[in-house]
């Protein structure tokens, strides 16, 4: 069934509200966890070109990058895998992860997923430009809610909100949705992405980390501490949590206890009180400090102060419905043999808010690996397979 078409009938006229009820499920241990955000969790950049290498070497430990044109940086990001229709793949990030100049250029953007293959993406540019200037359209490979530019007050305009969608004969696992209402505050949940960690400094030295080739994906957890009405917050920003989350784990998914997607991390480390702001490309990231109280305020700018936020998986439905965008969703857990395929031993945790760095989903070298995407898979293109980071192929 086409993606384009009557979503509400397939759905049977169940409204994307409050009133979305899902089937209990039992939460699932950490190693379930980490399985499912492996499996649906991506990492988004553009192709390294050499202005954007030659950006990277000139300000990698430059304090005063921030007051240059720091758009033209190389910014990875992350996304989950949230729809499918045939073999096209539907994935649910945040606008930011797409910078208005890299769109203007027509840069090639690469989808990492679980499987270690990078998707080539072209022709990412809608002509809406930024601020956006028409509605989006599930016809354009990238469909945005909001943009990004330096050229826009805050450098977001509108809802902090994208879907990218790549095409491949592979079978990739569909994230669960859920029901962001029915989460409650003070209930734990998680957020998968992929660190930068160029974008912080040596806790030993205060130098900027400098080149950092492996990446490794982040599974975080904390609290639920606030949850406001999506439109009076930054951008929609409106759920808040204690976490351990890190620079370039925006776009990802946030799970509830069930392993179902409730929200899209946007907002992290740089925005709290209790850790040092950016002096720069990079910054110092201390360990989060609960406030004395668990903050009785709807004020969207005190709460941003102390806590990370996320984009709401239920107004993420409402934009959907209110621009006649239809998706095919996936309601369902995902089966017992795909989340045993991927079990890794990790001793269950008890802390309120933790991570877990997972050493089996490693991208060794991110920058040989994003350079001239469009060259390696022309260069590769005889051999019949995608081109796979780290060099493997089927």
């Amino acid at each position: 069934m086409s993606l384009i078409g009557t979503f509400w009938q397939t759905l049977g006229g169940i409204l994307l509200s409050s009133l979305i009820t899902m089937p209990a499920w039992a939460a699932l241990s950490l190693a379930e966890m980490n399985s499912i955000a492996k499996q649906t969790t991506v990492l988004i950049a553009p192709s390294l070109t050499q202005d954007l290498l030659d950006d990277l070497e000139n300000n990698r430990n430059n304090p005063n990058a921030a007051e240059r044109n720091q758009e033209g940086l190389w910014n990875p990001g992350s996304g989950v895998i949230i729809a499918k229709d045939g073999n096209r793949y539907y994935v649910l990030t945040v606008t930011h992860n797409f910078r208005q100049r890299h769109l203007d250029q027509g840069l090639t953007y690469g989808i990492r997923t679980s499987d270690r293959k990078v998707h080539k993406v072209q022709s990412l540019n809608d002509g809406r430009g930024c601020p956006l200037n028409a509605s989006p359209s599930l016809q354009e490979k990238l469909v945005r809610f909001g943009c990004y530019s330096r050229e826009v007050e805050g450098r977001v305009a509108g809802v902090d909100l994208a879907i990218v969608s790549f095409d491949s004969d592979q079978t990739y696992p569909v994230a669960q949705i859920g029901n962001t209402e029915e989460v409650q505050i003070g209930e734990k949940i998680y957020i998968s992405g992929w660190p930068d960690p160029e974008k912080e400094k040596n806790p030993i030295n205060q130098e900027c980390n400098g080149r950092v080739a492996r990446r490794e994906r982040r599974l975080a957890w904390g609290p639920m501490e606030a949850r406001i009405d999506p439109q009076s917050g930054p951008n929609g920003y409106s759920l808040f949590y204690l976490d351990k989350t890190r620079p370039g784990m925006s776009g990802g998914p946030v799970f509830d206890a069930e392993g179902r997607v409730i929200g899209i991390h946007g907002r992290g480390s740089g925005q709290k009180k209790e850790r040092q702001k950016f002096d720069g490309y990079c910054s110092t990231l201390r360990a989060v400090v609960n406030p004395p109280n668990r903050l009785s305020t709807s004020d969207p700018t005190e709460l941003s102060s102390y806590y990370s936020s996320a984009q709401n998986f239920n107004y993420f439905l409402n934009l959907l419905q209110n621009r006649n965008l239809n998706f095919l969703f996936n309601r369902n857990p995902l089966p017992q043999t795909i989340i045993q395929s991927q079990i890794t031993s990790i001793p269950q945790s008890e802390e309120e808010s933790g991570f877990y760095d997972d050493p089996t989903d490693v991208v060794e070298n991110i920058y040989q690996s994003f350079s001239g995407i469009e060259t390696r898979l022309r260069d590769n293109s005889s051999t019949g397979c995608e081109w796979f980071l780290g060099g493997d192929c089927d």
